[in-house]
């Protein structure tokens, strides 16, 4: 008994419940099986359209089998026995009687089953509770059971408008080795070789989100060359390329990649548009970039890591063009790379990292020096280990890469410059121990290297003249070298003696610091050092003479002070 309410209710035909008390006012209940629901006006509609389609032309609605080949031993092919099958079914498509007893056969294809049980619904006059189907790649849509035919075959034969969903019930035979193609305005079997149908990839490229020209065998987003895709070489900023097996190409540039946005990826949309979902099986991708003057030799095996992991769905579309880049920078083998660049030499390198010139001339020694060790230097200016023996560069700044450089090869390049051995060692080992930034290590040096310029232009260091004629003469050095304000306050700190306030007041009056500090000396100091401050006058103007390059005789003024001041110590 519960096998023929069984077999009733897949019939669609009613059978008597057990009896339920009902009250007044009490609304009506109907009984649907699990996976239903009460299909509104709209689905009915569709359905009713689909069902009737099916139902009247049915034939053209299979897939084509193109392939002509034989098996073994004259058999027949097994898409073909469903085919077959089918369209006798299609032959009986008005026999209710023999149609209900198909669809619930025990034997037979199980296509054939699910078909007839969709012409029998096809013959409902009302179509009121619908399944649910849905398959997470192929989509999902509304269908009414009938028989004991699978639901996704089912499904797929009554929504073969939906160009992925009509390939569900042809699954088993694609497991087996055959090859199924679904677009808009075809259905094809191609047999147990994927054979590309023509007009499939031209209709698939077309509903995708990418934008496509068509030239001959070629597709390319826009900015792309087409010659040069034709001879895998590049173009734009670079393009994923996809070589179908027969002879045609589609490229994306990265740029379009990279600000696409979906749902799904592009790769997945076009699998499914095959069964089975597969698209290794009639095309191979590529990726064609390489920095300007260089290559991507020696990177194929990186590049095929990514672009398996693209087409199995574990990397992101978005990401591709980036890891692509990387990988064919990392593996060239010698030069120069900055960015997404390739230099035969550091001179030219150079030019593509921000800096002030002394920065890009020190970075420049030091990465000479580095010429051939192999190493990547980060964005963050960290050092890492690289194949090959080229000098790569994420950094964009000459503060990073002479941060990173500077252990190995900041020595060198200080004495490179023309520093000595001894400064040089003692400026790179406390750069080592506190590094400043090097824009700032660099002006202190270079402004050390001005004042000892400066000084040697000096018969006499500082200190090395005595009496009031040497003070004179330090406070003019210390002015002209290290600064008027650190001379200044060096002259109105308190001196032994009046020679030594006499010649701090003869100074300041040389130099032009003189007004409003009468108050911190006293008048014999002011009396004594303003005789002697047209000397000190001379040895002033005489100091700056020199330091701007004049030809003067520092040391003949220097003489005249010490006879205007009375000193009878004499000059060294």
């Amino acid at each position: 008994m519960d096998e023929e309410v069984n077999r009733g209710q897949l019939l669609g035909l009613s059978m008597a419940g057990p009896s339920k008390v009902e009250f007044p006012g009490q609304k009506r209940q109907r009984m649907r099986m699990r996976g239903t629901k009460q299909a509104n006006l709209e689905t009915q509609k569709k359905l009713r359209k689909s069902l009737d389609r099916l139902l009247a032309e049915g034939e053209t609605l299979l897939p084509a089998m193109s392939w002509t080949g034989k098996l073994k031993w004259g058999r027949t092919d097994p898409v073909t026995k469903t085919l077959v099958d089918l369209r006798k079914i299609f032959g009986k498509r008005h026999d209710k009687k023999w149609l209900a007893k198909r669809m619930m056969a025990k034997r037979g294809d199980d296509v054939g089953k699910a078909l007839a049980g969709s012409l029998m619904a096809a013959h409902d006059q009302e179509i009121s509770i619908v399944g649910n189907y849905s398959h997470q790649s192929f989509g999902k849509a509304s269908y009414v059971r009938r028989g004991d035919g699978k639901v996704a075959y089912q499904a797929g034969l009554q929504n073969y408008h939906m160009t992925t969903l009509r390939m569900l019930p042809w699954e088993d035979h694609a497991r087996k080795g055959y090859f199924f193609f679904s677009w808009r305005n075809g259905f094809v079997c191609s047999g147990p070789e994927p054979n590309i149908p023509d007009g499939w990839l031209g209709d698939v490229l077309e509903r995708s989100r990418f934008s496509f020209k068509n030239t001959g065998n070629v597709w390319a987003t826009d900015g792309l060359d087409v010659e040069k895709i034709s001879a895998n070489e590049m173009t734009g900023n670079g393009y994923l390329l996809l070589n179908f097996i027969n002879g045609s190409k589609v490229a994306i540039g990265f740029d379009n990649l990279e600000k696409a946005k979906g749902k799904t990826s592009f790769i997945h949309d076009l699998a499914l548009s095959m069964l089975p979902p597969n698209l290794s099986t009639v095309m191979e991708p590529d990726a064609i970039w390489y920095p300007e003057g260089g290559n991507r030799d020696g990177s194929r095996d990186a590049l095929d890591r990514i672009l398996d992991a693209w087409m199995g769905l574990t990397l992101n579309e978005g990401s591709l063009s980036k890891r692509v880049k990387v990988a064919v920078l990392h593996h060239i083998d010698d030069g120069f790379v900055v960015g997404e660049r390739w230099f035969s030499t550091a001179e030219e390198a150079v030019t593509e990292l921000n800096g002030s010139a002394a920065e890009k001339g020190l970075a420049l020694t030091l990465m000479q020096s580095a010429t051939g060790s192999g190493i990547r230097i980060s964005q963050r200016g960290e050092v890492h280990e690289r194949e090959g023996t080229a000098l790569e560069i994420s950094a964009t700044s000459c503060n990073d890469v002479l941060s990173a450089l500077w252990q190995d090869h900041g020595l060198s390049g200080l004495i490179e410059m023309g520093i000595g051995e001894e400064e040089a060692q003692d400026l790179w080992s406390a750069q080592c121990n506190k590094k400043r930034a090097f824009g700032k290590f660099l002006k202190d040096i270079e402004s050390q290297r001005a004042k000892a310029d400066i000084i040697q232009k000096f018969p006499f260091r500082r200190g090395k003249v005595s009496g009031p004629v040497g003070m004179i003469h330090d406070l003019t050095m210390m002015g002209l070298v290290e600064g008027m304000g650190k001379a200044e306050k060096s002259a109105l700190s308190k001196k032994d003696g009046i020679d030594g306030q006499a010649a701090s007041w003869a100074w300041l009056v040389a130099a032009g610091k003189s007004n409003g500090q009468e108050w911190q000396f006293s008048s014999d100091a002011r009396d004594r050092g303003g005789a002697w401050s047209h000397a000190a006058i001379n040895v002033w103007k005489t100091g700056e003479e020199l330091v701007e390059g004049g030809e003067v005789d520092y040391k003949e003024a220097l003489e005249l002070l010490r006879k205007a001041c009375g000193q009878i110590e004499e000059l060294p």
